[in-house]
């Protein structure tokens, strides 16, 4: 083999390795990205502990809305619910019940309850824990193509039942394309589908701190 002929065949071994270097950082660099745009954890507040033993009866008290969309509060609460109720053996409270309090209170939904309120919705129900929300910012972003990307974010706090005093607080903000994948599979469009996701992270997040499950299975 010539010399030209060698020295052509190194550079076209380094003109590959280069390029498969190059496709290398890429993907690497890629999939970091996505473990991080998929997976940040809720910010997590303890201010007190818990009360011992296992949690069975929860009420999810209305949310509140500061934001300019419409019933922000109403779905993220409603939503919120469903998601602790399915997550594992707890007594939600029926929404309805909380509401007759809270109109024997003088209070309308979107109102800021007190503490003594509190105390009072959670006796009533004889709640172990109250959950109480904040909406920050709902919106729906849309591109040129029509496409919507949701954006919320929530501070959401777990109380005593028996004195309304905060004891765990969680903020979380997401956006439905943090959730893409590749050829954009897993990508979250809508508003309703975002708080679901949200609310799994938050109470998975909660149970791995140690929020207890209520043990409803039959004793011998």
């Amino acid at each position: 083999m010539s010399f030209e002929s060698r020295f052509g065949v190194q550079r076209l071994v380094r003109v590959y390795r280069f390029l498969f270097l190059v496709l290398f950082v890429l993907l690497g660099t890629g999939c970091e990205t996505l473990l991080m745009r998929s997976d940040p954890l809720p910010v997590h507040r303890q201010l007190a502990p818990l009360p011992p033993g296992p949690i069975c009866r929860v009420a999810v008290v209305p949310f509140l809305n500061d934001t300019d969309y419409p019933l922000a509060d109403a779905i993220f609460h409603k939503v919120f619910a469903a998601q602790f109720q399915a997550s594992g053996n707890y007594l939600v409270v029926q929404e309805g019940d909380i509401l007759k309090i809270y109109q024997q209170l003088r209070l309308l939904p979107g109102e800021t309850p007190t503490p003594e309120q509190l105390q009072i919705v959670g006796r009533r129900v004889n709640a172990q824990l109250l959950i109480t929300g904040t909406v920050m910012e709902m919106r729906e972003n849309r591109d040129r193509l029509g496409s919507t990307d949701p954006v919320i974010a929530a501070e959401i706090q777990i109380r005593d039942g028996n004195n309304g005093e905060s004891l765990w607080t969680a903020y979380h903000r997401r956006q439905g394309i943090e959730y893409q994948k590749a050829m954009h599979f897993g990508t979250i469009h809508t508003i309703t589908g975002l708080s679901r996701q949200m609310a799994m992270e938050i109470i998975n997040l909660w149970q791995k701190k140690g929020l207890k499950q209520c043990d409803v299975s039959p004793r011998s």
